[in-house]
């Protein structure tokens, strides 16, 4: 190992010491736990338990009947190559746009600073910490200022802690405030974070309700599979005159029990999501926030980066009984002192141009939990503030610093800052002491020095944006660290509906949980916003019902996005904030906002469709399996009418169907709404198959087996096509291409003959024609019938859950 003796020496590893490290294996590799191999996606296609039940039934069919028997294995392996070329098709995209996002780490070495991703960080790197970055590795600190990190990631603890030289800091923890010079003590599978993550699984699909909607109707088919596949297999070899055309009939039912695709679409559904979301500039990282981002009813926004551009300037800068060459200069001290400034700091150096800072002697950094930074200057220094001044200097908010000010001091200026504040103006306060900062607190005493009130530019966007949510029903919370009156007004001019509802949470009691609800679920603007607040608004409005969006930028944000149901980092988010966050909008432009919402919609919407049609399928095909095999009967299908069966009225539909527009609002049940169309569909379905079947091989038809099963064929699609065209409405230009083409396959089909010929199909004697027909149109009636007092008595159960719930939720004013 490189001996740390160098770094100490803060000139970092050399070259050579880096070679040697990398060639012995001590490097900070890290394992992509947002993206799946090619590999896991290869097996998640091909090595499932359908795909294997597939593969067993067409060795079966190979072996004792004709080759076309077992067309539905070629539909399999389409099925899969479709999910795999998507799939890789989306990772490729992903890991494309993740370089943009990646962050780098500071390192020093041979004495100059250098920029590296944190994979290539090596044992004993010197490395340098400041606000917003994320700790790539485990290491000791040589020399801090005020550095301040969060380990909730690691300890559940979300208050900041404090560091020390000689202190460890782990990885996976994020900086908040201060800065380090930190040297790498455990890399790579050493480091903390990463044995945490060798305890999970290093690919795991987050929870959403499309996904165990879709695992639960696979669990049941599961269960009933084996049964009835034994039921069936055990009557097709006595209904048939040999063991060959007893294993094809039974194959027949089987492979109709099978939800070939279902979960392919699903997962390719959201694959191609995210890569029309990549062309809007938008990372997905992770695959559920799709669908997560569709189910959103409330919508938590800060002001800085969403409302506005984040671009600031000066427009007021008053001085209080102060010299403003002296005002200029402490706060040039600060900013020249300062490692790691604030955008509002920054901007307002920028104001007041160069000047030579005075020495400091402690500095205490901003933080959003202090929401004040300062800093005690050496007095005694030849280059100091002279002894006449002060030697403390703050910058912060107003509401904070006038509350160690005097009374007297602190009224004779409140009527300027309410008017900046009113102007939508951010202002902060500068004030100094003759007393020496504390660790992290204000002296006593603060003497009023300057006010500064800086304008923020609002974003063009912003109000059309606004107006896209309110209209979809979405609320939005503006969630900010600024004075509540600024962020109301800014709220107010881009048009945001009861932005005058802005408390200050300074004065919320926490602890008063009822007051609270009451509070977050009436009130629109929160100003001056701590961290841990932002965190309990969220809590809040989960524990009220609602799915809850959030952005963030800043290390202060991170708690709250880690708690939101959907986190959305922007462009200029710090490296920790984009490591947690769901989304993240590489060009920072909030207006992408409803092209993700409705593009998740769209997968929500069409997944619901889509799980329909092959719930449908499930269900009339284990009333075939249950039915044949109680009575005896011969199947009424050849494996290969099965499987024209399922593409024309599955498979094509069902893959067409999920790139359907739609912007439905969603609504939590999809299962339940899928099983309230499906079982009444599928049974009906079942019904006028089997009438048919039964009908065309009784004396008064006279029709042949072939004719028999020819008969059912054309029952079920005729009837299934009614499903199709039931689950399109309402149906535009596209659907209606769709569905015509379809029927159109289906009649060429039956007529031409080798076509006709492939699938065993045989014209019926008029009277099958007609009796298939009635049962058809009868079954078409009753099932239309069945589904409609089925939806009347679903709305019902809704409207009530949905007044219970209103009822529930705390009671707010107009």
């Amino acid at each position: 190992m490189a001996d740390t003796a160098d770094a100490v020496e803060l000139r970092g590893l050399t070259t050579d010491e880096v070679d040697e490290c990398v060639r012995t294996g001590q490097v900070n590799h890290q394992p992509d736990r947002t993206s799946r191999t090619y590999g896991g996606i290869v097996r998640s296609n091909v090595l499932t338990r359908f795909n294997l039940i597939i593969s067993i039934l067409a060795a079966v069919v190979l072996a004792v009947g004709q080759p076309a028997d077992a067309l539905f294995a070629g539909v399999m392996v389409l099925n899969a190559l479709v999910g795999i070329v998507q799939e890789v098709r989306a990772k490729r995209t992903l890991d494309r746009l993740r370089i943009l996002i990646a962050p780098l780490v500071t390192v020093r070495r041979d004495g100059v600073t250098l920029r590296v991703p944190p994979e290539e960080v090596v044992l004993g790197d010197l490395l340098a910490l400041g606000q917003g970055d994320q700790v790539p590795v485990d290491g000791s600190i040589v020399s801090g200022d005020s550095l301040e990190v969060d380990e909730s990631a690691l300890t559940g603890e979300s208050d900041p802690v404090l560091k020390l030289e000689g202190d460890e800091v782990l990885s996976g923890s994020a900086v908040l405030s201060g800065s380090a010079l930190v040297v790498a003590t455990r890399v790579g599978a050493d480091a903390w974070i990463h044995r945490l993550i060798a305890q999970a699984k290093e690919y795991v699909l987050a929870t959403s309700e499309l996904r165990s909607g879709v695992d639960q109707i696979l669990r049941v088919v599961g269960w009933i599979l084996v049964p009835l596949a034994s039921l069936l297999l055990w009557s097709q070899l006595r209904a048939n005159s040999s063991t060959g055309d007893g294993l094809v009939s039974a194959v027949a039912g089987v492979v109709g029990l099978v939800p070939q695709g279902l979960v392919l679409l699903v997962s390719m559904a959201l694959a191609v999501a995210v890569v029309r979301l990549a062309r809007e500039h938008v990372v997905v990282q992770e695959l559920h926030a799709v669908e997560g981002l569709a189910r959103v009813d409330v919508f938590c926004v800060d002001k800085t980066g969403t409302l506005t551009t984040g671009t600031m300037q000066v427009e007021r800068f008053d001085p209080i009984d102060a010299d403003i060459e002296v005002v200029r200069r402490s706060l040039a001290s600060l900013l020249g002192t300062d490692p790691n400034p604030t955008m509002t700091l920054r901007v307002i150096g920028d104001h007041i141009g160069e000047i030579t800072p005075w020495p400091v002697t402690h500095r205490v950094p901003f933080s959003s939990a202090r929401k004040w930074s300062g800093a005690t200057f050496d007095t005694a220094h030849a280059g100091g503030p002279p002894d006449a001044l002060d030697r403390t200097w703050v910058l912060g908010a107003p509401e904070i610093l006038l509350d160690h000010a005097d009374a007297a001091a602190a009224a004779a200026i409140l009527g300027d800052i309410e008017r900046a504040v009113n102007d939508a103006h951010r202002v902060v306060l500068v004030a100094s002491s003759v007393a020496p900062l504390g660790d992290a607190s204000l002296p006593d005493r603060l003497t009023p020095r300057a006010v500064i009130a800086l304008s923020e530019q609002i974003r063009p966007d912003a109000a059309t944006t606004m107006a896209y949510f309110l209209r979809q029903h979405v609320s939005i919370k503006v969630i900010s660290g600024d004075s509540a009156a600024t962020v109301a007004a800014v709220a107010g001019r881009i048009g945001l509906e009861h932005a005058d509802r802005a408390v200050d949470m300074r004065h919320v009691d926490m602890d008063d949980e009822a007051t609270l609800a009451e509070l977050v679920e009436h009130n629109v603007v929160f100003g001056r916003v701590l961290p841990e607040q932002k965190r309990t608004i969220v809590d809040v409005l989960q524990r009220a019902g609602h799915t809850v969006a959030m952005t963030g930028d800043g290390v202060n944000d991170i708690p709250a996005l880690k708690r939101a149901d959907i986190g959305i980092a922007i462009d200029t988010a710090t490296p920790a904030t984009k490591a947690i966050s769901q989304l993240v909008l590489l060009d920072g432009r909030f207006d992408r906002m409803p092209h993700v919402v409705a593009e998740g919609r769209r997968v929500v919407a069409n997944m619901e469709r889509v799980s329909a049609l092959f719930v449908t399928k499930t269900v009339y095909a284990a009333l075939f399996a249950l039915a044949i095999g109680l009575s005896g009967s011969i199947f009424p299908f050849l494996p290969r009418q099965m499987s024209l069966v399922s593409e024309l009225t599955i498979g094509l539909p069902a893959f067409f169907l999920s790139f359907r527009a739609a912007d439905d609002v969603c609504r939590p049940g999809y299962l339940r709404r899928v099983l309230r169309f499906a079982v009444p569909a599928g049974v009906a379905a079942g019904a006028v198959t089997l009438t048919s079947y039964w009908v065309a091989r009784t004396s008064a038809i006279g029709a042949t087996l072939e004719q028999s099963r020819s008969a059912s064929t054309i029952a079920l699609v005729l009837f299934a096509f009614w499903v199709l065209y039931v689950l399109m409405t309402p149906v535009d230009h596209l659907d209606a291409i769709l569905l015509a083409s379809l029927i159109i396959a289906f009649a060429l089909t039956l007529a031409i003959p080798p076509i006709r010929d492939f699938y065993r199909l045989e014209s019926l004697p008029p009277a099958g024609w007609l009796s298939t027909g009635v049962t058809v149109v009868g079954g078409v009636i009753l099932a239309q019938t069945i589904v409609k007092i089925a939806a009347r008595y679903s709305a019902r159960r809704e409207l009530s859950a949905e007044t219970s719930a209103a009822a529930a939720r705390p009671r707010t004013g107009d």
